[in-house]
């Protein structure tokens, strides 16, 4: 187990504050639950009230004023932002990581284009037409939030917010949106990867063997051959982007970013999805290779817990608490990934060098200094702080250990690649 490898730590922490810890290793033997992954095995004696305000509150990912309406009052002054004429597309931007990277560019200046098949219009909604597949969502299925929605609220902070109603299961629905955006703008400069969909049901539950095929077409329809599509009718637009007249406007280099998670490292959830993570993984780091003479760069990001829509609403219906079971309390707000790709995006010194490669969104904010917008800065899940908190103490032992007593200090990834998960005998 990750937990046994630092047990000198937790002698440190028993020394420093004698009688305040009282962890059950239990909780990560083989009688954990089976069904979870080892960095997400259900911990000991932890409680899961309703989700409070402050929770909802970091969740959000816009203030609203005293009229209720959307307010832009957290985007750069127009002199700071950092994509002033830039173009980019956000695939999967209804709700979520998407909409959360999304506005995230919208703030910095960009024109974004957000897809997905979740919208407000009944003439162009995939669900209700004839080019309806088994991948098209909507607010039922999917959650809360329309692409729409996210692009109104990308020009209420100061961007532009162009919605295209796209299912990225159709290569000709995929072709008519690269058009559209050749056509109407002559540019690209930032891609970004992130469409992902989940079959309908708990495919938490079973093994593979039980789940059918709909899970597996699903996450590598949409979610890896996606990304491997749209990054195809991206790159010659890319390659013909227009030199910046103004030196201070633009990005150095065309970016493109692939949303992913430690899943493609370790099992986690289940078989379909760890394998179409480490897909994506091992496409960023191929097309690296031959992107480098385009001067385009790429990276894969893999983001924490984070707190989106479904993910609310799974916490307050009780079943995050019964599926996975870890405290929420160092969870990442969907802006969150967004900053780490404008990070690195914008970075034109080192991006190229960081091409190919996997970056750890909270290791990415401590790396260029940002925070959440509520000023907190959330750890890797690799990290000491996450782990022990999540696994070692119960709820009100926790209360009790200071945030400075558990050191920043990260496991490798090829220690926590070396795990199994927790088994029922």
């Amino acid at each position: 187990m990750l937990i046994n490898a630092v047990p000198s730590l937790f002698v440190l922490i028993a020394l420093v504050i004698p009688g305040t810890v009282s962890f059950n290793l239990a909780a990560h033997s083989s009688t954990a639950n089976p069904s979870v992954p080892l960095a997400f095995a259900s911990p000991s004696k932890h409680t899961f009230p309703k989700l409070n305000t402050h929770l909802k509150s970091k969740a959000k990912t816009r203030t609203k004023d005293d009229n209720g309406e959307g307010s832009t009052t957290d985007a750069p002054s127009i002199s700071a932002r950092r994509l002033e004429g830039c173009v980019c597309l956000v695939t999967g931007a209804s709700r979520g990581i998407g909409k959360g990277i999304a506005l995230e560019l919208g703030k910095e200046g960009a024109t974004v284009y957000v897809t997905g098949t979740s919208t407000s219009s009944p003439t162009t909604s995939p669900t209700t037409s004839s080019s309806s597949s088994r991948y098209t969502t909507n607010e039922e299925v999917g959650g809360p939030g329309t692409i729409e929605e996210t692009a109104h609220e990308i020009s209420q902070f100061g961007g532009k917010g162009i919605a295209v109603v796209c299912d990225h299961s159709n290569d000709e629905q995929v072709q008519k949106l690269f058009d559209q955006i050749d056509n109407n703008e002559g540019r690209l400069d930032i891609l970004i990867n992130n469409a992902f969909r989940v079959p309908a049901g708990k495919v938490l539950d079973g093994d593979f063997w039980t789940q059918g095929a709909d899970v597996w077409d699903a996450m590598h329809t949409i979610g890896l051959r996606s990304h491997y599509i749209a990054t195809c009718f991206a790159i010659p637009i890319m390659k013909r982007n227009p030199r910046f007249i103004d030196t201070k406007k633009g990005i150095s280099r065309p970016f493109i970013g692939m949303v992913s998670s430690f899943g493609g490292l370790m099992y986690t959830f289940n078989v379909a999805y760890g394998v179409g993570k480490a897909a994506v993984d091992r496409l960023v780091k191929d097309m690296s290779v031959e992107l480098e003479k385009e001067n385009i760069a790429v990276c894969s990001f893999w983001p924490g817990i984070v707190m989106t829509e479904r993910m609310i609403q799974k916490v307050e219906n009780g079943e995050w608490e019964e599926e996975v079971g870890i405290p929420i309390d160092n969870s990442e707000t969907p802006a969150y990934t967004g900053k780490a790709i404008i990070a690195i995006a914008t970075d034109g010194e080192t991006n190229m060098k960081k091409s190919g490669s996997v970056q750890i969104v909270a290791e990415v904010a401590t790396e260029y200094g940002f925070l959440e917008d509520n000023g907190s800065q959330p750890p890797s899940i690799r990290s000491l702080k996450f782990l022990i908190p999540g696994y070692a103490l119960d709820e009100k032992t926790r209360k009790k250990v200071p945030d400075w007593c558990i050191p920043d200090w990260k496991l490798p990834l090829w220690l926590m690649a070396g795990g199994k998960p927790p088994v029922n005998n």
